[in-house]
């Protein structure tokens, strides 16, 4: 779908569809003459979540849809969003090519204009993408075609960043979702290959030989059991420039068998999805580079399958990682943090301002925030701060969790430095977790994001498909605009 800004009067649009948002009640008078002209005058108040269709005529557009938001001091950013997706899906059925979304709202919004601006085009484009790349006959109606944003303002710049922020996350989707088959850990490579070459990061894939020359243990470790070579995809945006410098990781599991402490049968085929940490963090490289993110950026993916086998680790094994420290594995589908643990230590070493990881790290997190919200633990509670607000403008939400030195002592091994896993009992496993982490960041200011519960549909929702959500592409690439901002100070 191609998005355009036009700075005009409604009045001179020409498009198959003119979409205008109403707050309950506070019906535009030209929209309520238009109603009563049809005879249908009492038919929409504007209640949040109703849609409806009027057939004009003498008009630029040919139909007009009027999008309930609810009460206007209830209505949040995302409920723009959720708005423009029930247009979209509405203007599919009657197969309408050229869709225009009016911006009007003449000082009744609590939110800027600009911010509307954006999180509409952000929904309009997230429930476009339809996650259906093996299917012969696909569902669903026409394409759309084209999405006009009309305002008087200038709102042109807000429109943009929308457009990059949902097509980034519509990229780590489309990546998200291909099966562990195709998507192998040196396709992953490859991909990220791809998109180096499209916007000019540096580009460095480590293989086996050099992963084990380095002493990367941990992503050895979880390697063994399978015929995939696993990697570590390093990739420079800024590189050698004179900025503020921020590490990327992102866990880069293409399945996850759970080793020889096996996983159930039933659900495992959704362990394709273990890489949407390494998944998100490209959508982010991604939208960095669109955006022009005055910061210097490294993007670390390591990537491999986590498979049984004459060769797998076993629980008991003991490895030295990295940076020197020795684990013992107890379970071996403990597996993502340890090829994070080599990774983060790795990134430690380039002394960055910020260490931020993203990781499908722990089932626990569907018990602490349900599929509501993301997991956030760190030392760097400035940044923290600043993500939890960043989470409610783009309503992908993060709570803090506690670090205690108790979870550190859960984590410390009887026959090695420490154990991949605090209790066999699941007991806090989502910060247990974390902890095993805060090992190998040094002192390197850190957020670790486990965004586990979160990355997945089970069925059409809001403005999402059945499929990978790309959850974290929009929260981190905001997150770094303002924290690059604030650098500047």
């Amino acid at each position: 779908m191609k998005v355009e800004f036009i700075r005009k009067d409604f009045g001179s649009v020409s498009a198959d569809l003119l979409v205008v948002p109403c707050f309950k009640a506070k019906i535009p008078a030209w929209v309520h003459a238009e109603l009563v002209k049809a005879g249908v005058g009492k038919d929409f108040i504007g209640e949040k979540g109703r849609y409806y269709l009027l057939p004009v005529k003498g008009k630029p557009y040919k139909r007009l849809m009027l999008i309930g938001l609810g009460k206007e001091k209830n209505v949040g950013l995302d409920d723009f969003r959720l708005a423009a997706a029930k247009a979209i899906r509405g203007a599919k059925g009657p197969r309408l090519a050229n869709v225009a979304f009016l911006l009007d709202f003449n000082g009744a919004t609590r939110h800027s204009e600009k911010d509307v601006a954006a999180a509409m085009v952000e929904g309009a484009l997230l429930s476009d993408l339809k996650l259906e790349p093996y299917k012969k006959k696909k569902e669903g109606g026409r394409k759309i075609e084209k999405l006009l944003l009309v305002s008087k303002m200038d709102l042109a710049s807000m429109v943009e960043e929308g457009r990059i922020l949902a097509e980034s996350q519509n990229y780590a989707r489309l990546v998200a979702v291909e099966p562990a088959n195709i998507m192998t850990p040196r396709k992953l490579a490859g991909v990220a290959r791809e998109l180096a070459k499209a916007y000019g990061f540096g580009f460095r894939v480590m293989g086996r030989s050099e992963l084990e020359k380095k002493g990367m243990a941990g992503i050895l470790a979880v390697s063994r059991g399978s015929v995939q070579e696993p990697v570590l995809v390093e990739l420079k945006f800024n590189d050698g420039k004179k900025l503020p410098h921020v590490v990327l990781v992102g866990k880069g599991i293409t399945f996850d068998s759970g080793g020889i402490s096996i996983k159930p049968s039933k659900g495992m085929e959704m362990m394709k999805f273990d890489k949407c940490g390494a998944v998100v963090v490209l959508g982010v490289m991604r939208a960095a580079a669109e955006m022009k993110f005055p910061l210097r950026i490294t993007a670390l993916l390591p990537a491999t399958e986590n498979m049984p086998g004459g060769s797998a680790s076993k629980p008991g094994d003991i490895i030295r990682m990295y940076n020197g420290k020795t684990v013992e594995i107890v379970n071996t589908d403990a597996e993502g943090r340890m090829i994070l643990g080599d990774a983060l230590a790795y990134a430690n070493e380039a002394k960055p301002e910020l260490i931020i990881d993203a990781a499908t790290l722990t089932g626990a997190m569907m018990v602490v925030l349900g599929k509501q919200g993301i997991g956030m633990l760190g030392t760097d509670h400035g940044a923290m701060k600043e993500m939890y607000d960043c989470g409610l403008e783009t309503n992908e939400r993060v709570w803090e969790l506690p670090l205690w030195k108790e979870y550190s002592e859960m984590v410390k091994g009887d026959y090695a430095d420490l154990k991949n896993v605090g209790s066999e009992s699941g007991e806090a496993g989502t910060i247990t977790a974390a902890a095993f982490l805060r090992e190998f960041v040094g002192s390197t200011p850190w957020v670790h994001l486990d965004i586990a519960s979160v990355e997945w549909n089970d069925g059409s929702s809001g403005y999402f498909c059945r499929g990978p959500s790309g959850k974290g592409v929009r929260l981190l690439a905001t997150f770094l605009k303002k924290w690059s901002k604030n650098k500047k100070k």
